[in-house]
């Protein structure tokens, strides 16, 4: 197969951890709110899919099998060792280089070169001519160097610079504006936000007295850099100032470091304005302090050794400085996390390193260990740990950590540096005992770059030998092992480079895991090209690249014309079968018609060499021993890394003469559960366990398979783009990636299916019997399987690629907003193992958009018919004849018969296809047609065929958990919400009234309309009728769930009185389920059901039941009735009582109940005076009210828990009143204290407010209390009240209106007076009016004998008459009596008058 490059490079994202179980019920809860979606046609009709039986839908079974293997392959993808792991960091030795395990010794051919090489010299382009001329006017310095960024070489010459491009020579360009000899170059990237976007790199040359920065800029487009230009006048110049630059390096966000001779580091500081303490632009040294600068520098100069800067790297993922110095000491700065600082954290000579690697590798002589001539930073995602290698002139390579040993294990990409430690050294080829004499000397050159190492050595000649040593064919090996191979060179090395790949399609972190190690070569072949580098030497430049092992199988297939050759059968087994096997699909997948031969080829080397499956009697470790000069089971993994094994058979590639393998259709039992740690199948039966592994065919299948998914694996489907006020959705794989990926594993698809049958012949010879026969149908079910995971990949990765096609950004604008977060966090990996109702919702919604631009969606439906034909089937055709009868019938003008007719026909449709059709939508398209009873019916249908063992009424009625009942009463509860809203419109079109007047709209002309009719044309009276007959008949259902639904949906609108006239069965028993506290119900909620309750009952004529329920809600406690609604209530459930039957109820019963309820209502009334009285204080307090509304309380807690300590003494009257409980202190106490607070509130009112204002109060206390002698202390009150009148100057008859207008009796009265009179109390005379009492009495004989008011016939009845005159005559005479004895000014006058009075009173 050919190598993709293009968009498929971009597809190099790194697959993360995938232990998660992708077929628990949860992974894909992101995609439950698509439930709703239904088949793919228009707006109708189709219901999940997985609901679905048909032979046309992968098996979930089989895609469920396939996708648990494929999950646990893709997952040891990740699980090859690290650098780290295979160097053994931590281990005693630290030494490796030493076995001939460390460089195995692969078979050689017969020009004595080995068979698997991996290198391979592309082409050898000489320098230009142009060039070769310039040498000879050379005058004191020149330099030669590469710019692989841009794919173009350099050269120095004095003051002149020029740059080819290496692939072919051309392009050159040059630069002959600076004065002074050049001594330094680089190539970097600007700093963002300051240049135009035209500059696209600067070329940064250093002098002797100043370093410039050139503008660099490309014809074409931004990554072909087909014309280079340089601009003539240096953008940014700063002076040296006496420091010469011997090394430049730039960081990818534009900051430029410069190594200097005196051994310092310098910052090429550049900005877009001058600051006010800044310049444009600058020179800072970053290795000398402030202090420094204090000490005059011939000081300096004579107290340090100079110690040049010869190189710089970093490390990008890390954002780490390394520098090494011409004497060999390796400084390392930390530039912080963001890249902005800059910070020296450690530094070591080279005797440190020496004296380090000697105590490591004693066996090595020291002088091995220097010089250094190479450095090169170890990325992140190569190893966490390990972050810099040095090599020596020997070959020797040093790994340096920048951590402590205590954090060694755990580090991240985000730990910033803390020391510089050697902790491995790599000796290089030679050192073993039985290698060859040969060994890597005098390097003066090198290159490490993720895993690949070249070392250029000089030679007795003037032509380098390079070195090339790689471990991308032992990726699983358990210790590190690398390949070696030498390439001859044409003239000294000046510059060693790889080439830059392309970059790589930026895509969001944060949506992913954490990154997760780079995976090796053999995982991403299939989709990089090989790496390419280039060597430049004084006379051309060569470029090498290293071979993959596709490339490498496809050179060996290519020599020996086939399979047949002892290189083919050395690849299967230095690579290990299954990772042969998936490298040779590469090959044998290829569609072109050039790589013909060379798949058939592939194809029968996968059959031929893939292996078969292995049993063994006990589990066993697939890890061996290494065997000297035996490459064979390098790749077997140990233990901590071994890669999970699945467990299937192919059948012989050679049976029957067929060109592949044809597994027998046999029944497949559930696969057992893999165990990540045991090449073991659990047996579910019990039994003993069946220990074996897939073939490498197999395993190489899967492998391939899952590899080509990788790079979209754990993508998530869409992002947003654009404004992010109106952001629009965006695929995050482009339609072209995915044609890439689609073009792989269409391929893949066509070699499975020519090889993998449902049905074959029986390969079994009569000796395979029992565990190998059932290792075998253990693979065959697996193949199967994968088959049908390919399959479905293939549809759904084929349908995202139609809908990217079809502009996702607009289609997304139809989509709900929980759709559209569902894509932009679903995985393609859920998509694909558990994303069906996504799939159909799409395609929903792409047939939809044809149909609102009415545009015919033949086209689109052919289309998705070949593209993914189990996802969108030709059932839906149904579907799409119900919405099209559905339109015609809403479209079309046609008599009502024929329209009646097409609505049954359609109806009789849907009823074929409960299951499937979109109800909601479907109601709607019957509604618009004004079926109304088709709706009904048609819901009681569908929810019938949903529920056909009535699971869902057990569930209502026990309130059982048993999922499948509740799916079932959801289930229901959705069909009967249609008709439900159906009886909404109709309602609502009924409440209008366009007859009423009304403001208009907007001021202007009168704009003249026609009666309004409301939904679907109908007038109010005509939707009432509609609307009744619709409830009728829904309620003549025998379905309980339906009258409930119709209960539900009354009670929701507040529509009680509808609801309470409803004849049904079920409405009892509905209410009093409402009645029932559920968990989280609002108390205002539960007081409306109850309300309903005994509504119905009084309706109803269930008096009784309607008073205990009112009953009930009186003394419910709750802070949603408050005391005047329980005192309705009480009030509503004693006229029940009464009103109840004699018959219906025991007459005992009833009065018992009756009694209780107007015993309950005397004691509200007293709680309600509390009440008021407390929201008259001052200082109320708000728990205190809750309180008095919250319970109907008893006397005892009103008394002791608010009359008593608040006091409230009227309360505390009443209290005593209602309870009959007579205690005259207590009441006389009360009293005392009734008035006394009632004076004090008057203050210093003046005298005529204080006797109208406590006269007031006394009557209205009268009125409730005259008629009980007991609560009402006459003799007292009178006493006390006359006191007051006569501080007061009130009038005599004072206090004699205000008992008789609170309804004291005359003759009661005037007995009290007297007795007041005959007890000759002091407290008169202390007030100065002896007579007082004398003057009372006479204002009420008067008010007797005085007709023109009424006199005796309105004060007293006429039986009491006579006794009464009796009784005043008799007292007139005392009263006279005594007024003769004494001596007061108002004698005289009282004489006077009560013998007028008494002559009146013998007249009467």
């Amino acid at each position: 197969m050919q190598s993709l490059t293009g968009a498929s490079n971009k597809f190099s994202s790194i697959y993360h951890d995938a232990s998660a179980n992708p077929y628990k019920n949860d992974v894909n809860s992101n995609l439950s709110s698509t439930a709703i979606m239904t088949s793919p046609v228009s707006k109708t009709m189709i219901s999940p899919l997985a609901s679905i039986q048909s032979t046309l839908i992968p098996s979930l079974e089989g895609i469920d099998l396939a996708g648990r293997i494929l999950e646990w392959q893709l997952k040891n993808d990740n699980l090859f060792p690290t650098l780290s792991d295979q160097i053994k960091i931590g281990e005693a030795h630290g030494v490796s280089g030493l076995s001939d395990v460390d460089y195995p010794m692969l078979e050689v051919g017969p020009n004595g070169l080995p068979l698997l090489r991996q290198m391979g010299l592309v082409n050898r382009i000489p320098l230009p001519p142009e060039l070769v001329e310039h040498f000879g006017h050379m005058q004191s310095y020149c330099m030669m160097g590469l710019f692989p960024l841009i794919q173009r070489a350099w050269l120095s010459i004095d003051s002149d610079i020029y740059v080819w491009t290496y692939e072919d020579g051309g392009d050159l360009s040059y630069f002959d504006g600076l004065s002074e000899p050049i001594i330094a170059v680089e190539l970097v990237q600007p700093k963002p936000g300051i240049f135009q976007p035209h500059i696209q790199y600067l070329l940064c040359l250093a002098t002797t007295v100043e370093v410039v920065l050139l503008g660099v800029s490309f014809s074409g487009s931004n990554t072909n850099y087909e014309e280079m230009h340089l601009l003539p006048e240096p953008l940014f110049a700063v002076p040296t100032d006496g420091a010469y630059v011997v090394t430049i390096t730039g960081t990818p966000d534009g900051r430029i470091f410069m190594g200097a001779k005196d051994g310092c580091i310098y910052e090429f500081f550049y900005q877009a304005e001058e600051g006010f303490f800044s310049r444009k632009c600058r020179k800072i040294n970053h290795s000398k302090s402030t202090l420094s600068y204090l000490i005059p520098s011939f000081i300096n100069a004579a107290f340090s050794e100079e110690d040049p800067v010869v190189q710089m790297v970093q490390d990008e993922s890390r954002h780490i400085l390394y520098t090494r110095s011409e004497k060999g000491s390796i400084n390392i700065y930390d530039l912080g996390t963001d890249g902005r600082g800059m910070s020296r954290v450690a530094a070591i000579n080279i005797s440190s390193i020496v004296q380090s690697a000697a105590n490591i590798a004693r066996t090595v002589d020291r002088s091995c260990f220097k010089p250094l001539v190479c450095i090169a930073p170890i990325e992140s995602s190569e190893s966490t740990n390990l972050h810099l290698v040095a090599i020596t002139a020997s070959g020797v390579r040093l790994y340096f950590s920048t951590l402590n040993w205590r954090s060694f294990n755990e580090a991240t990409p985000s730990t910033r540096p803390v020391t510089l430690q050697l902790v491995q050294v790599r000796l290089p080829p030679g050192y073993a005992a039985n290698a060859s004499p040969q060994r890597p000397q005098q390097v003066h050159s090198a290159l490490y770059s993720h895993g690949t190492t070249f070392l250029a050595t000089t030679t007795a000649s003037d032509n380098d030998v390079v070195w090339t040593l790689s471990n991308s064919l032992f990726p699983a090996a358990q210790q590190l092992s690398e390949t070696q191979n030498t390439l001859g060179l044409d003239g000294k090395t000046w510059a060693l480079a790889e080439v830059t790949p392309s970059p790589k399609r930026a895509i969001e972190s944060s949506l992913f895991a954490p990154p997760a190690p780079e995976p090796p070569l053999i995982v991403t072949q299939h989709s990089l090209g090989p790496r390419k580098f280039i060597f430049l030497t004084t006379q051309c430049c060569h470029v090498v690249t290293q071979l993959r092992p596709v490339d490498i199988l496809r050179q060996l297939l290519f020599d020996a014309s086939g399979p047949d050759s002892t290189a083919v059968r050395a690849f299967f087994q230095v690579l290990r079968e299954d990772q042969a096997c998936a490298t040779a699909l590469i090959l044998a997948c290829s569609t072109s018609i050039q790589d013909s031969q060379l798949a058939d080829w592939a194809a029968r080397a996968f059959f031929l060499l893939g292996g078969d499956v292995k049993i063994s009697a006990h589990a066993t470790s697939p890890a061996s021993p290494f065997v000297v000069n035996s490459p064979v089971n390098l790749n077997s993994t140990p233990s901590h890394f071994q890669h999970q094994q699945s467990y299937s058979t192919f059948t012989s590639p050679d049976t029957g003469g067929m060109g592949g393998f044809n597994p027998n259709a046999i029944s497949t039992p559930q696969m057992a559960p893999y165990s990540p740690h045991s090449n073991t199948m659990v047996n579910n039966g019990g039994g003993e366990a069946a220990d074996y592994q897939f073939s490498g065919r197999h395993n190489g299948l899967y492998l391939y398979f899952g590899r080509i998914l990788r790079p979209v694996w754990l993508m998530p489907l869409a992002r947003d783009v654009g404004k992010p006020q109106q952001p629009l959705l965006d695929s995050v794989v482009t339609s072209e990636e995915l044609l890439t990926v689609l073009g792989q594993l269409n391929a893949l698809k066509g070699f499975v299916h020519a090889n993998i049958h449902q049905n074959g012949s029986n390969s079994y010879q009569s000796s395979e019997k029992g565990r190998l026969q059932e290792a075998q149908m253990q693979e065959r079910k697996s193949l199967l399987a994968m088959k049908q995971l390919l399959d479905h990949t293939v549809e759904v990765l084929a349908l995202w690629k139609v809908l990217c096609d079809h502009q996702l950004h607009l289609l997304g604008q139809s989509l709900s907003a929980e759709m559209r977060m569902s894509l932009k966090t679903t995985l393609f990996r859920d998509l694909i193992l558990s994303g069906s109702d996504t799939c159909i919702g799409l395609i929903n919604s792409l047939i939809h958009r044809y149909l609102d631009d009415a545009a015919s969606t033949d086209a689109i439906s052919e289309k998705l018919r070949q593209v993914c034909p189990s996802l969108y089937r030709n059932e839906d055709a149904l579907c799409t004849k119900v919405n099209e009868q559905l339109l015609k019938a809403r479209t079309t003008t046609m008599n009502r018969m024929d329209k009646e007719r097409l609505l049954q026909q359609t109806l009789d449709t849907c009823k074929q296809i409960p299951a499937r059709i979109n109800l909601s939508h479907v109601c709607q398209q019957l509604s618009a047609c004004q079926y109304y009873g088709g709706i009904v019916e048609l819901c009681c249908v569908v929810a019938e065929k949903l529920d056909p063992h009535h699971r869902a009424l057990q569930c209502y009625n026990s309130q059982q958990e048993d999922p499948a009942a509740v799916e079932a009463l959801l289930a229901r509860k959705n069909c009967y919400q249609q008709m439900c809203l159906v009886l909404q419109k109709l309602y609502t079109a009924a409440a209008c009234h366009p007859q009423s007047p009304s403001v208009p709209k907007s001021p202007g002309p009168m704009v003249q309309t026609t009666p309004l009719e409301h939904d679907e044309g109908h007038s109010p009276l005509e939707a009432q009728r509609l609307a009744d007959e619709t409830l009728s008949l829904a309620l003549q259902s025998g379905d309980e769930l339906c009258h409930v639904a119709l209960f539900d949906w009354l009670t929701d609108n507040k529509w009680d009185d509808k609801l309470l006239e409803i004849q049904s069965p079920h409405l009892e028993n509905y209410l009093k389920r409402q009645t029932a506290v559920q968990d989280g119900q609002q108390q205002t909620d539960l007081v409306a059901k109850y309300d309903l309750l005994w509504k119905f009952y009084e309706k109803s004529g269930q008096f009784i039941a309607a008073a205990r329920v009112l009953s009930r809600l009186a003394d419910a406690h709750s802070t949603a009735i408050s005391l005047p609604l329980r005192i309705e209530y009480l009030s509503r459930a004693i006229v029940c009582a009464r009103a109840a039957e004699t018959s219906s109820f025991g007459n005992a019963v009833q009065g018992q109940f009756l009694y209780e309820m107007e015993e309950k209502m005397d004691v509200a009334k007293v709680q309600s005076q509390i009440l008021e009285a407390v929201s008259r204080m001052p200082n109320r307090d708000a728990d205190t009210i809750s309180r008095l509304n919250c319970d109907l309380l008893d006397v005892t807690q009103l008394y002791e828990q608010f009359a008593e300590p608040l006091g409230l003494w009227e309360c505390k009257l009443a209290i005593l009143h209602c309870a009959n409980h007579y205690d005259a202190a207590l009441v006389t106490n009360i009293w005392q204290n009734v008035i006394n607070a009632e004076v004090k509130k008057l203050g210093n009112a003046d005298a005529e407010t204080k006797l109208a204002t406590l006269g007031s109060k006394m009557k209205t206390l009268g009125r409730t209390y005259a008629q009980s002698e007991q609560f009402f202390p006459l003799e007292f009150l009178v006493k006390t009240l006359e006191t007051f009148s006569i501080r007061w100057n009130g009038t005599p008859g004072w206090v004699v209106s205000i008992m008789l207008t609170a309804g004291v009796s005359f003759q009661r009265l005037f007995a009290t007076y007297h007795r007041l009179y005959g007890a000759k109390d002091a407290v008169w005379q202390a007030e100065g009016k002896p007579n007082h009492l004398l003057k009372v009495l006479a204002d009420m004989l008067n008010r007797l004998v005085d007709s023109s008011s009424g006199g005796m016939a309105a004060l007293v009845p006429t039986a009491d008459r006579r006794a009464l005159i009796g009784q005043c005559v008799e007292s007139v005479g005392i009263y006279l009596t005594d007024l003769f004895c004494t001596v007061h000014a108002t004698s005289a006058g009282l004489i006077a008058e009560f013998r007028t009075l008494q002559g009146k009173l013998e007249l009467l």
